[in-house]
């Protein structure tokens, strides 16, 4: 259930690769950041710093630490951190990761997977693997590639949180739940954060870890604002729509033995907690992990972004979500046209959003920005040339089908805030917010709208085609 990362957008705000320093397992040897701005443990999480260096571009430099957190009676969570620079207390984001691969713990089942390199392999490290079992797809990561994703909130002046949930070590569901529980601890002790402007970020499986990261953050962290892309939200769902549902749709058996050998280590991680599958086997406990508990439990508003062609994570899943609690769920749905042929459609969160990531992420990226800056900070939000644009035009394509669209519209509002600089590195454009959104309104629409008319015009929703 893999998913594009920020970190293209992040790179091309930056416009160059991003060099990283001083990175390094011997803590007694880091000499970029000292141990006193470590944050103590007042609330039960040990923190060990293993590691780190600084990020330097666009030639300002901004230190990160490569940390162990530990919770009493829980295996240890592992993050990089980039305190904020400035002084006081500063807005901070999580960046839910998943699946990157880190070789900096000093733990031998991270030594062991960084030796297999990138690609497929036995999930031999998970209790649960044996004869049978499906391998699973291993992304080395290094601190550099996570400040490149990291940068386009470090520029805003934001810390940043990356922790890592690994898949690859194994484990279960509620292993990944307290990774991601582990990180809001964290910043609940740091004394840096402004603990009223705290952000969570992540997409598929780490969709699933930025909802229960906000599930169960301490209360004097909860988040501001959540963003999640194709999260999974609800597991008894899940796995009904794998066993049943998919067959009922799928008539290939070739694609059916896809379907099943993808799913397979997912179940295996899932069952371990709730016990098996929820129709068929007795004594199964989902009650933690639907979207009943979430909608009771979540207190952030979330954006979420899903492609209603996922054959992954089901769009039902998002809307279901949404329809329990349309005040905290806020859904933007890629929609694709014409008849959708699931023999043929390859397991992926959907075609639409593939085409449109870069759209995503600067939705995603933006609403980040826009809810957790100072309300006269210039926020600069990265786009890719013509992105926007194309995705406009099947909006429009969609409306002429009569189409509900009518999330599109709030999407675009936001990056008419006054605050907003639209940012292009490729073509080195920087424009208002709101000239930017009426060109590409007009451009597809046939409109003339300027930047002073625009916000009005989008109130009340998108043109008619």
């Amino acid at each position: 259930m893999r998913l594009f990362s920020s970190t293209l957008l992040s790179l091309v705000l930056l416009g160059t690769l991003p060099t990283a320093c001083c990175s390094t397992t011997d803590s007694a040897s880091n000499s970029c950041q000292g141990p006193g701005q470590t944050p103590t443990d007042p609330g039960g999480v040990q923190v060990t710093r293993i590691g780190g260096g600084e990020l330097n571009a666009a030639g300002q430099t901004w230190p990160y630490q490569l940390l162990r957190l530990e919770v009493p009676g829980r295996a240890a969570t592992y993050a990089q951190w980039f305190p904020p620079r400035k002084p006081g207390v500063s807005p901070t984001v999580m960046i839910t990761k998943p699946y990157d691969g880190i070789s900096w713990t000093g733990e031998a089942v991270d030594a062991k997977w960084a030796s297999r390199g990138n690609g497929l392999h036995p999930d031999d490290s998970e209790p649960h693997h044996g004869p049978g079992s499906s391998p699973i797809a291993f992304t080395p990561t290094t601190p550099e590639i996570i400040s490149g994703e990291a940068f386009v909130y470090l520029f805003h002046d934001f810390g940043v949180l990356a922790v890592f949930g690994r898949f690859y070590a194994g484990g279960d569901l509620q292993n990944d739940r307290d990774d991601m529980n582990a990180g809001m601890r964290f910043l609940a002790q740091a004394s840096n954060v402004d603990t009223t402007r705290i952000g969570v970020f992540g997409g598929s499986w780490g969709g699933y870890e930025a909802l229960y990261a906000a599930a169960d953050a301490p209360a004097t962290v909860t988040p501001r604002v959540g963003v999640a892309l194709s999260p999974l939200s609800d597991f008894a769902q899940e796995v009904d729509y794998v066993n049943r549902i998919v067959p009922s749709r799928v008539s290939d058996p070739a694609m059916r033995t896809r379907y099943q050998q993808f799913f397979e280590p997912y179940f295996r991680r899932i069952f371990a907690t709730t016990g098996g599958d929820p129709v068929t086997t007795s004594g199964t406990d989902y009650s933690r992990w639907d979207a009943a508990h979430l909608v009771d439990q979540v207190q952030t508003p979330f954006l979420i972004l899903h492609d209603d062609w996922d054959t992954l994570i089901p769009v039902e899943h998002t809307r279901a979500l949404a329809s329990l609690a349309p005040q905290r769920f806020t859904p933007l749905y890629f929609q694709n046209t014409g008849a959708v042929n699931w023999n043929t459609l390859a397991p992926d969160h959907g075609p639409t959003l593939a085409a449109n990531g870069s759209v995503a992420i600067t939705l995603g990226v933006g609403h980040l920005l826009l809810k957790l800056g100072a309300a006269e900070q210039t926020l600069l939000i990265p786009h890719a040339d013509g992105g926007v644009r194309a995705w406009l035009q099947g909006v429009r394509a969609l409306q002429q089908q009569d189409r509900d669209v009518r999330d599109v519209a709030p999407r675009l509002l936001e990056l008419t805030d006054p605050r907003v600089q639209m940012f292009e590195a490729t073509v080195g454009s920087v424009q208002p917010g709101a000239a930017f959104v009426a060109a590409q309104v007009n451009a597809v629409w046939g409109t003339s709208f300027t930047d002073a008319t625009i916000r009005a015009a989008l109130e009340a929703g998108l043109p008619t085609p």
